[in-house]
């Protein structure tokens, strides 16, 4: 009895810990990320569209996950039925919205890779928000249902009151599970690594190709018209470690939620599953927050949007010949 009060409480302390460290560093990065990709130096770029837009639903999971949190562990803020609805129904959406972003991205670089005739129809600023338009009209209207399946459950000997399923509705939500799995699991998933593999053995072939021209005599001839694959290599590259690294940490959680729902088990496992849940469930809710890093680790020209925007905030109160050279300096054709 002692050995399980004491893992309880550590299972406690590992999420008092990680999920505010979480969420205060992601919001703040994605909050970053919105303004540099809003800006003008990359709001013509490869799928700026897509990655601005998954910077925001990022930060509403993140303020979804922080009030359930806080409802949970310091006080008990969700105490109407409306606002465990609306939780429940913002979670719902910008889970789903935060993977098909990823497919989308993940989408754009594998036309302009893979199939570069057909990049300047298909990979535009304009089909790029059309995407997202619908995709986000198609989460608004695929998860309404989380509006009239969240109910509140109140405990009167503690005082407080917790968000739960109406149990009216619980076969159905039983067979939405199973969907939301196959939506946002195993669709996704399969996308995602068939068109990274394709991409990263483009990517391969491209460097050798490209090496072989480069001998000593015909480099410059060759130089000017591999600038811009060079270019589309970089941001491909980034993307790729982004989508991969979305694909590593959302996989275990996945994972364990597939093998529950097979098994039946969800409420019955042991303590070594319970712990094994509760490091997934950390890293998936870590794979929201952690794009911003790789954008200013591996984009050489967020990196420079970054620095610019740094540069700015420190000298806006004067040096007007100072910000017209960090103005020049900015590159608006690429962010990585």
């Amino acid at each position: 009895m002692e050995a399980e009060e004491s893992f309880v409480f550590s299972i406690k302390t590992m999420r008092n810990i990680c999920i505010p460290l979480i969420v205060i560093v992601g919001v703040f990065g994605n909050f970053v990320s919105m303004l540099i990709f809003a800006s003008n130096s990359l709001r013509r770029s490869s799928s700026s569209t897509f990655l601005f837009a998954l910077a925001c639903v990022d930060n509403i999971f993140l303020s979804c996950l922080f009030l359930t949190w806080f409802d949970g562990a310091m006080e008990n803020i969700l105490s109407s039925v409306g606002i465990c609805q609306i939780i429940t129904y913002l979670t719902y959406i910008s889970s789903f919205l935060s993977v098909w972003f990823v497919v989308g991205f993940t989408l754009e670089r594998y036309v302009a890779i893979c199939h570069p005739l057909h990049a300047k129809l298909f990979c535009t600023q304009v089909r790029e928000r059309i995407t997202v338009l619908t995709l986000l009209m198609t989460s608004l209207l695929l998860y309404n249902f989380s509006l009239w399946t969240t109910d509140l459950e109140v405990f009167a000997s503690k005082g407080i009151a917790r968000c739960t399923i109406d149990m009216r509705y619980v076969n159905f939500l039983n067979f939405f599970t199973w969907l939301d799995t196959f939506l946002t699991m195993m669709i996704p998933f399969v996308l995602i690594c068939y068109m990274n593999i394709r991409v990263a053995w483009t990517a391969v072939k491209f460097q050798e190709k490209r090496k072989a021209c480069l001998s000593p005599r015909d480099a410059k001839s060759v130089k000017l018209r591999t600038l811009r694959s060079k270019q589309q290599m970089r941001v491909t590259r980034t993307l790729l470690l982004v989508s991969t690294t979305f694909l590593v940490l959302n996989l275990p959680s996945h994972v364990f939620k597939l093998s529950s729902l097979i098994s039946e088990s969800l409420f019955n496992i042991s303590m070594t599953q319970h712990l094994i849940q509760e490091i997934s469930q950390i890293l998936y809710y870590f794979s929201f927050s952690m794009n911003f890093f790789l954008y200013a680790f591996y984009g050489k020209h967020f990196q420079r949007s970054l620095s610019f925007m740094y540069e700015s905030l420190k000298w806006k109160s004067g040096c007007s010949d100072r910000m017209e050279y960090l103005e020049r300096t900015v590159t608006l054709r690429s962010w990585v």
